[in-house]
Protein backbone atom coordinates (compact mmCIF):
# COMPACT_ATOMS: atom_id res chain seq x y z
CA UNK A 1 0.00 0.00 0.00
CA UNK A 2 1.34 3.32 -1.08
CA UNK A 3 1.96 6.10 1.67
CA UNK A 4 1.45 9.53 1.76
CA UNK A 5 4.57 10.36 1.12
CA UNK A 6 4.51 7.88 -1.85
CA UNK A 7 1.74 9.68 -2.95
CA UNK A 8 2.70 12.66 -3.01
CA UNK A 9 6.44 11.84 -4.70
CA UNK A 10 4.68 10.57 -7.17
CA UNK A 11 2.17 13.21 -7.92
CA UNK A 12 5.21 15.63 -8.09
CA UNK A 13 6.78 13.38 -10.71
CA UNK A 14 6.29 14.57 -14.25
CA UNK A 15 6.38 10.72 -15.71
CA UNK A 16 3.67 10.22 -13.76
CA UNK A 17 1.22 13.03 -15.51
CA UNK A 18 2.69 11.59 -18.94
CA UNK A 19 1.74 7.97 -18.19
CA UNK A 20 -1.56 9.07 -16.78
CA UNK A 21 -2.18 11.21 -20.15
CA UNK A 22 -1.56 8.27 -22.53
CA UNK A 23 -3.34 5.97 -20.59
CA UNK A 24 -6.36 8.02 -20.68
CA UNK A 25 -6.07 9.27 -24.31
CA UNK A 26 -4.44 6.23 -26.25
CA UNK A 27 -7.99 4.04 -25.96
CA UNK A 28 -10.15 6.51 -26.75
CA UNK A 29 -8.21 7.13 -29.50
CA UNK A 30 -8.00 3.38 -30.94
CA UNK A 31 -11.86 3.01 -30.06
CA UNK A 32 -12.35 6.47 -32.64
CA UNK A 33 -9.85 5.50 -35.00
CA UNK A 34 -10.87 1.73 -35.19
CA UNK A 35 -14.17 1.36 -34.13
CA UNK A 36 -13.70 -2.00 -32.63
CA UNK A 37 -16.37 -3.84 -31.03
CA UNK A 38 -17.63 -3.87 -27.59
CA UNK A 39 -15.27 -6.89 -26.25
CA UNK A 40 -11.94 -5.31 -27.45
CA UNK A 41 -12.69 -1.62 -26.75
CA UNK A 42 -12.98 -2.99 -23.01
CA UNK A 43 -9.98 -4.99 -23.76
CA UNK A 44 -8.32 -1.52 -24.58
CA UNK A 45 -9.47 0.37 -21.67
CA UNK A 46 -8.38 -2.08 -19.29
CA UNK A 47 -5.41 -2.77 -20.53
CA UNK A 48 -4.61 1.10 -19.93
CA UNK A 49 -5.62 0.97 -16.57
CA UNK A 50 -3.46 -1.93 -15.85
CA UNK A 51 -0.43 0.28 -17.54
CA UNK A 52 -1.32 2.90 -15.35
CA UNK A 53 -1.38 0.73 -12.23
CA UNK A 54 2.21 -0.97 -13.40
CA UNK A 55 3.44 2.72 -12.80
CA UNK A 56 3.58 3.15 -9.22
CA UNK A 57 5.31 -0.59 -9.21
CA UNK A 58 8.34 0.06 -11.32
CA UNK A 59 8.61 3.76 -9.72
CA UNK A 60 9.47 2.13 -6.64
CA UNK A 61 11.81 -0.14 -7.95
CA UNK A 62 13.51 2.72 -9.06
CA UNK A 63 16.64 3.47 -6.18
CA UNK A 64 16.65 7.62 -6.95
CA UNK A 65 12.51 7.35 -6.14
CA UNK A 66 13.15 5.58 -3.22
CA UNK A 67 15.88 7.65 -2.33
CA UNK A 68 13.40 10.78 -1.89
CA UNK A 69 11.15 8.77 -0.26
CA UNK A 70 13.43 8.55 2.94
CA UNK A 71 13.30 11.51 5.27
CA UNK A 72 16.51 13.14 5.42
CA UNK A 73 18.60 12.33 8.69
CA UNK A 74 17.01 13.99 11.62
CA UNK A 75 13.75 14.51 10.04
CA UNK A 76 10.90 14.21 12.36
CA UNK A 77 7.93 14.72 10.25
CA UNK A 78 5.34 16.90 10.58
CA UNK A 79 4.04 16.44 14.01
CA UNK A 80 7.95 15.83 14.94
CA UNK A 81 8.94 19.41 13.51
CA UNK A 82 5.69 21.03 15.93
CA UNK A 83 7.45 18.89 18.83
CA UNK A 84 10.55 20.73 18.27
CA UNK A 85 8.96 24.42 17.78
CA UNK A 86 7.46 23.99 20.78
CA UNK A 87 10.74 22.89 22.84
CA UNK A 88 12.29 25.75 21.76
CA UNK A 89 9.66 27.84 23.31
CA UNK A 90 9.34 26.27 26.21
CA UNK A 91 13.41 26.34 26.63
CA UNK A 92 12.40 29.92 25.79
CA UNK A 93 10.12 30.27 28.58
CA UNK A 94 12.53 28.36 30.76
CA UNK A 95 15.35 30.97 30.29
CA UNK A 96 17.53 27.98 29.03
CA UNK A 97 19.19 30.06 26.96
CA UNK A 98 22.61 27.72 26.95
CA UNK A 99 19.69 25.13 25.17
CA UNK A 100 17.68 27.13 22.59
CA UNK A 101 21.35 28.15 21.31
CA UNK A 102 21.75 24.13 21.57
CA UNK A 103 19.11 22.91 19.64
CA UNK A 104 19.95 25.02 16.78
CA UNK A 105 23.76 24.32 16.85
CA UNK A 106 22.32 20.24 16.99
CA UNK A 107 20.71 20.48 13.81
CA UNK A 108 23.46 22.62 11.82
CA UNK A 109 26.25 20.09 12.61
CA UNK A 110 24.36 17.15 11.86
CA UNK A 111 23.50 18.70 8.85
CA UNK A 112 27.00 19.45 8.32
CA UNK A 113 28.33 15.97 9.15
CA UNK A 114 25.64 14.47 6.46
CA UNK A 115 26.99 17.01 4.03
CA UNK A 116 30.34 15.95 4.27
CA UNK A 117 29.52 12.36 4.39
CA UNK A 118 27.94 12.49 1.26
CA UNK A 119 30.73 13.66 -0.67
CA UNK A 120 33.26 11.11 0.89
CA UNK A 121 31.02 8.24 1.03
CA UNK A 122 28.63 6.56 -1.43
CA UNK A 123 25.04 6.19 -0.01
CA UNK A 124 24.82 2.70 -0.21
CA UNK A 125 28.43 1.65 1.40
CA UNK A 126 28.05 0.23 4.80
CA UNK A 127 30.29 2.75 6.32
CA UNK A 128 27.91 5.85 5.27
CA UNK A 129 24.78 4.12 6.92
CA UNK A 130 26.87 3.38 10.04
CA UNK A 131 27.98 6.86 10.43
CA UNK A 132 24.43 8.55 9.26
CA UNK A 133 22.69 6.52 11.66
CA UNK A 134 25.35 6.92 14.55
CA UNK A 135 25.05 10.70 14.23
CA UNK A 136 21.38 10.37 13.76
CA UNK A 137 21.17 8.45 17.31
CA UNK A 138 23.55 11.18 18.79
CA UNK A 139 21.11 14.38 17.97
CA UNK A 140 17.63 12.67 19.00
CA UNK A 141 19.83 12.07 22.14
CA UNK A 142 20.28 15.19 22.35
CA UNK A 143 16.67 16.53 21.58
CA UNK A 144 15.58 13.83 24.77
CA UNK A 145 18.08 15.85 26.87
CA UNK A 146 16.84 19.23 26.43
CA UNK A 147 13.20 17.92 26.92
CA UNK A 148 14.33 16.42 30.37
CA UNK A 149 15.61 19.86 30.89
CA UNK A 150 12.51 21.28 30.06
CA UNK A 151 11.00 19.03 32.70
CA UNK A 152 13.38 19.78 35.63
CA UNK A 153 13.45 23.33 34.72
CA UNK A 154 9.33 23.47 34.88
CA UNK A 155 9.76 21.11 38.47
CA UNK A 156 12.13 23.89 40.21
CA UNK A 157 9.58 26.87 38.62
CA UNK A 158 7.09 25.76 41.24
CA UNK A 159 9.64 25.53 44.46
CA UNK A 160 10.43 29.14 46.09
CA UNK A 161 14.27 29.31 47.23
CA UNK A 162 13.54 33.06 48.19
CA UNK A 163 10.75 31.70 50.36
CA UNK A 164 12.95 29.55 52.18
CA UNK A 165 15.95 31.30 52.59
CA UNK A 166 13.66 33.80 54.57
CA UNK A 167 12.21 30.71 56.87
CA UNK A 168 15.78 29.70 57.68
CA UNK A 169 16.45 33.37 58.59
CA UNK A 170 13.47 33.37 60.78
CA UNK A 171 13.66 30.55 62.14
CA UNK A 172 17.44 30.80 63.61
CA UNK A 173 16.23 34.75 64.61
CA UNK A 174 14.81 34.06 67.95
CA UNK A 175 16.14 30.11 68.69
CA UNK A 176 14.64 26.91 66.88
CA UNK A 177 11.92 25.17 68.70
CA UNK A 178 11.89 21.07 68.02
CA UNK A 179 8.80 21.61 65.46
CA UNK A 180 10.85 24.14 63.95
CA UNK A 181 13.82 22.29 63.51
CA UNK A 182 11.79 19.48 61.95
CA UNK A 183 10.87 22.67 59.18
CA UNK A 184 14.35 23.38 58.93
CA UNK A 185 15.11 19.77 58.16
CA UNK A 186 12.11 19.91 55.41
CA UNK A 187 13.78 22.70 54.24
CA UNK A 188 17.28 21.09 53.75
CA UNK A 189 15.72 18.86 51.85
CA UNK A 190 13.99 20.88 50.03
CA UNK A 191 16.97 22.34 49.19
CA UNK A 192 18.75 19.31 48.06
CA UNK A 193 16.41 18.37 45.47
CA UNK A 194 17.01 21.89 44.18
CA UNK A 195 20.38 21.39 43.88
CA UNK A 196 20.16 18.16 42.34
CA UNK A 197 18.06 19.31 40.01
CA UNK A 198 20.18 21.54 38.61
CA UNK A 199 23.23 19.78 38.73
CA UNK A 200 21.17 17.27 36.31
CA UNK A 201 20.50 20.44 33.92
CA UNK A 202 23.80 20.96 34.28
CA UNK A 203 24.41 17.62 33.19
CA UNK A 204 22.36 17.09 30.35
CA UNK A 205 23.67 20.63 28.80
CA UNK A 206 27.25 19.43 29.22
CA UNK A 207 26.21 16.11 27.09
CA UNK A 208 24.81 17.87 24.92
CA UNK A 209 27.91 19.77 24.39
CA UNK A 210 30.04 17.06 24.10
CA UNK A 211 27.74 15.37 21.78
CA UNK A 212 28.55 18.60 19.57
CA UNK A 213 31.88 18.60 19.79
CA UNK A 214 31.97 15.01 18.85
CA UNK A 215 29.90 15.90 15.43
CA UNK A 216 32.44 18.60 14.84
CA UNK A 217 35.03 16.23 15.21
CA UNK A 218 33.67 13.35 12.96
CA UNK A 219 33.09 15.81 10.62
CA UNK A 220 36.46 16.93 10.19
CA UNK A 221 38.01 13.95 10.65
CA UNK A 222 35.99 12.87 7.36
CA UNK A 223 36.86 16.02 5.13
CA UNK A 224 40.03 15.15 6.02
CA UNK A 225 40.34 11.40 5.40
CA UNK A 226 40.25 9.83 1.88
CA UNK A 227 37.45 7.13 2.21
CA UNK A 228 36.47 6.16 -1.04
CA UNK A 229 38.60 2.56 -2.85
CA UNK A 230 39.54 1.66 1.41
CA UNK A 231 41.06 4.48 2.45
CA UNK A 232 40.17 4.95 5.74
CA UNK A 233 42.72 6.22 8.01
CA UNK A 234 42.81 5.61 11.37
CA UNK A 235 41.29 9.35 12.35
CA UNK A 236 37.92 8.47 10.68
CA UNK A 237 37.87 5.16 12.44
CA UNK A 238 38.96 6.72 16.09
CA UNK A 239 35.94 9.53 14.78
CA UNK A 240 33.12 7.18 14.32
CA UNK A 241 34.29 5.17 17.32
CA UNK A 242 33.67 8.13 20.10
CA UNK A 243 30.45 8.86 17.53
CA UNK A 244 29.36 4.93 18.56
CA UNK A 245 29.99 5.75 22.41
CA UNK A 246 28.75 8.84 22.57
CA UNK A 247 25.61 7.50 21.23
CA UNK A 248 25.95 4.50 23.60
CA UNK A 249 25.67 6.84 27.09
CA UNK A 250 23.45 9.56 25.47
CA UNK A 251 19.86 10.12 26.69
CA UNK A 252 20.36 8.15 30.08
CA UNK A 253 18.16 10.52 32.16
CA UNK A 254 15.67 10.65 29.33
CA UNK A 255 15.55 6.82 29.56
CA UNK A 256 15.46 6.42 32.53
CA UNK A 257 18.85 4.94 33.69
Amino acid sequence: MLTRRALTALATEPGTWLVLALCGAAPWLFIDWFQPGLLIAAAAIGLSVLLALLWPVLKLRDPAFIERLLPAPGELGAAGEVRVRKLEADLARLGAEQGVEQLRLMRQKLDRLVEVLRHRLDEGEVTYGRYLGTAEQVYLAGLDNLHEVVVTLTSLSGMDEAYLDRRVEDIERDGITDKERLELETIRQSRGVLEGQRAKVEDLLAENERAMAVLDNTSAALAGTRMRGGHASLSADEAIGELEALAARTGRYASGK
